[in-house]
Parts: C-alpha cells; sequence; structure tokens
C-alpha cells in the first residue's frame, strides 16, 4: 500500500491515515432496491486522496495495471483505489470458495459479510481464499470488492470461485451484474465529451472495449452470454478471448500476417484493423488481469511428448478424429470441419486456458462439440496414463503439440 506523498508531513499523515483508514472500512450495506439490470460490475476508481475520480463498467471481477500506467484517463499514473460493486445471478442456491490473487490490498465482501480481507495479497501468485464455503442464493448476490494498488510494481487482481465440482475459474461475466448510478453516467459524459484531460492517456483496457464497440465485433461475436447482434455467424466467442489467446497470435491475426488462419472454412474474418495492435491485445488481457504473454519458450520435453502422442491417436482419447496433426488431416469425425489444426494449439492459446478448457468444454464454451474426458475428481477413464490424473496428461499433450510447429 502506498503511504509516502509529495507533501508536508501534517498533510502527509493525514491522508495516510485517510488511506489505511478506508481499508478498514466497513462495506456499504446491499441496497436491495438496486435495479441490477445492467451486465458486469460497476467501477468506481480514484486517487487516494479523493481529489481524482472516475467510474466505468467493468466485464469481469478483474484488472490489470502495468507500473507507470494509469488505471483511468481521468487519473494521474500512480496509487489509486478501485471499489467494484453489483451481484452475482444465480440460477439456484449455491456454495463456492472465493479466491482473490494479485497485487496490492483487498476487501471482498458478499450479501454485506466480508468474506475476504488483507492488507497485502500474497507474493507469487498465490491465491488468498475464503474460510469454507460461502452460501449464495438463487437470484441477485450483492458484492463489493475495494482494491488498492500496491506501492510499487504492477497493480493486478484477479478473483475467481470454485466448489466441489467446479475447478476453480474466473467469475463468469454472464453472472455479473450492476444497477446504473450517476457515477457511470458521468463517466461516459466525459468520454463520449472527450474530456481534455484524458486525450493524452491511453488505458488499454478502455482502449480493448472502445474497439471492440465502434469496429461491430459484436455483430458478428457473441461475448458475455449475449448472442451476435447481427445475422446467425459460425465467428467464434469473445468472452474469454483475452484468457485465452497469446499476445503475440493476437497482434499477427489483427495485422493479417498469420501463416495459416485458424478457421479457414469460415466465409468471413475481422475487418482490416488500422490501430495499434499490440495495445488491443493488451487491453483484452488487462482486462482478466493478466499481463501480456511473452513468446512460448517452454522446451519440449519427449518423454512426455511421447506419451501425448498416444494419447491424441488411435482410440485413446481420439482427438486425431476431428483435429488435424499438422500435415496430417483429422480422420474425419464428427465436427472435424470445424476444429483448429492442433499444429496451431500452442501459437494461439495460453497454457492455463489449455488446461481449463479440457476440463469442461461445455462449460467454457457451451454448444462446442469437444467432449468432457474429465469427470468432477480431475480423472480422465485412461487409468493406465499417471492413473488417470487429467492435469498430468494434459501436460504430456501440451508437449507433444509442441512437436508438430
Amino acid at each position: 500500500m502506498r503511504t509516502c506523498w509529495q507533501a508536508p508531513f501534517g498533510t502527509a499523515a493525514l491522508l495516510a491515515l485517510a488511506w489505511v483508514g478506508a481499508t478498514t472500512a466497513q462495506p456499504e450495506p446491499p441496497d436491495a432496491a438496486a435495479d441490477f439490470d445492467q451486465s458486469g460490475l460497476a467501477l468506481v476508481l480514484r486517487s487516494p486522496d479523493g481529489a481524482a475520480t472516475d467510474a466505468r463498467v467493468a466485464r469481469l471481477l478483474a484488472l490489470y495495471v502495468p507500473e507507470g500506467q494509469t488505471a483511468s484517463p481521468f487519473l494521474d499514473a500512480g496509487a489509486f483505489e478501485a471499489t467494484f460493486r453489483g451481484a452475482i445471478e444465480l440460477d439456484l442456491n449455491d456454495s463456492y470458495r472465493f479466491s482473490v490473487r494479485g497485487s496490492g490490498s483487498v476487501r471482498l465482501s458478499i450479501g454485506g459479510n466480508v468474506v475476504i480481507e488483507r492488507q497485502e495479497l500474497p507474493a507469487g501468485h498465490a491465491p488468498l481464499s475464503t474460510d469454507g464455503e460461502v452460501r449464495l442464493g438463487k437470484g441477485l448476490n450483492p458484492i463489493e470488492l475495494v482494491y488498492r494498488s500496491p506501492s510499487a510494481g504492477d497493480a493486478w487482481l484477479r478473483v475467481t470461485w470454485g466448489n466441489d465440482y467446479l475447478p476453480e475459474e474466473p467469475l463468469p461475466p454472464a453472472s455479473l451484474r450492476h444497477a446504473d448510478t450517476p457515477a457511470l453516467e458521468l463517466g461516459r459524459a466525459r468520454r463520449a465529451g472527450r474530456d481534455l484531460a484524458s486525450l493524452s492517456r491511453v488505458v488499454p483496457i478502455e482502449y480493448a472495449e472502445r474497439w471492440i464497440r465502434r469496429s461491430g465485433c459484436l455483430a458478428c461475436h457473441s461475448r458475455d452470454g449475449a448472442p451476435a447482434s447481427g445475422p446467425d455467424s459460425a465467428a467464434p466467442d469473445l468472452t474469454w478471448a483475452g484468457e485465452k489467446l497469446r499476445s503475440d497470435w493476437i497482434e499477427d491475426y489483427l495485422d493479417d500476417r498469420l501463416a495459416a488462419r485458424p478457421r479457414p472454412q469460415l466465409q468471413g474474418r475481422a475487418s482490416a484493423f488500422a490501430g495499434n495492435a499490440g495495445l488491443l491485445a493488451a487491453g483484452l488481457h488487462h482486462q482478466h488481469g493478466l499481463a501480456a504473454s511473452p513468446p512460448d519458450t517452454d522446451p519440449t520435453d519427449q518423454e512426455l511428448a511421447a506419451i501425448g502422442r498416444d494419447l491424441i491417436r488411435g482410440e485413446r482419447l481420439g482427438c486425431h478424429a476431428c483435429h488435424a496433426l499438422g500435415d496430417e488431416a483429422a480422420l474425419g469425425g464428427e465436427g472435424s470441419e470445424e476444429a483448429i489444426n492442433f499444429r496451431l494449439v500452442r501459437q494461439r492459446l495460453r497454457r492455463p486456458y489449455f488446461d481449463w478448457f479440457l476440463r469442461d468444454p461445455q462449460r467454457i464454451l457451451p454448444g462446442t462439440k469437444m467432449p468432457q474426458f474429465v469427470d468432477e475428481d480431475g480423472y480422465t477413464a485412461l487409468y493406465d496414463v499417471f492413473d488417470g490424473e487429467a492435469t498430468r496428461q494434459f501436460e504430456a499433450i501440451w508437449h507433444y503439440l509442441g512437436t508438430l510447429d
């Protein structure tokens, strides 16, 4: 947490007390009358002294602000506070363990009760989790998270949930709702009016969202549970694009530098991109609380690759039925005309998403023809390979895919 400011001692002390005092303040009680009829969460950003504020909608309960950059075009670079407010909407009663990863300090409240609070989040991407599961009811469950950036380094935050049958995952954007507020209205007005203070400050999260909306991407692509607004399209869903795709691949795709398209059967492609592809890719990742991904330099373990090859081919997992393996065509299984060539997987995907998707493809991409191989305990039916442990089998497959470049 930042405690050192360029100000006389008396003023600095008062600001530091206000900064710490805000951390231990009680969460605002949930507003039962709030009309949570908008997707996403309301996000209020402010400087430590409260002199500068801003508000916008966040798709996810996450953010990433590189050191030296600003969280908002209306705030200076440096320390900031971010407050997410809204509700989690459920179809049925259920219980979840919540976890927070990031840097800085955090207080997470659900239904008006503080469930996680820490002045400094654990280092090294270690999670800070609730003591047991939190019971959520059918319908809207108010949520508030107050985050404060660290004194140095990148400011980032990711909130996940899970339970005995659901492996840990980010909170789905389709389940997040918020009520419109005067602060959000003001934030929209300032952006629409191109407030002069903001023109020299580029925020990757906002750049990516603005480009997606102004370029008509959502006419062809579904996202966050909402269907594409245009005619029926086979274009891929964009909900997890920032979680899924590698930075370098996004840039090459937008700049039309790909040697091979992942879905050559599609008649169209994204319109010509005339912006900053690197900035857009970073913004997509930042929405998910992730840094831009470095190039894939993981060495290939040949022993694991041989095991992965055996899992993919023949009648083991049967991946080759639908997926081409480099120059080898797919064997012609149902859905093979839509399936991605496995040569492109490591070029496109971030490794954590690869593992997550294979655990439960239908949950992440409803309607996909990809079957589910993993049970609720994390095992496949192939107990003769790593005793059926799915994570180890997927690691072997990942190494095999590295031999297809």
